[in-house]
């Protein structure tokens, strides 16, 4: 089976729109009307994208989905 891979990878090129924000996944897959799953799996493909630490916004979490552009 072949995964048609893009080239560009919309969800990296909103974050670097966006860098030194820290934005949640709902934002992101929102503002991008793309579904949430395919917006995970581009987070997942990019270097470029990195997590931010839950106590960097306030939580306690062990993990939450909140994304940065790390460049």
């Amino acid at each position: 089976m072949v995964v048609d891979v893009e080239k560009t990878n919309p969800v990296e090129e909103y974050l670097k729109a966006n860098s030194g924000k820290k934005l949640a996944l709902k934002t992101i897959y929102r503002d991008l009307s793309m579904k949430r799953k395919k917006t995970i799996w581009l987070i997942h493909q990019s270097d470029k994208i990195i997590n931010v630490n839950p106590l960097d916004v306030g939580s306690n979490k062990y993990f939450l989905h909140v994304y940065t552009y790390a460049c």
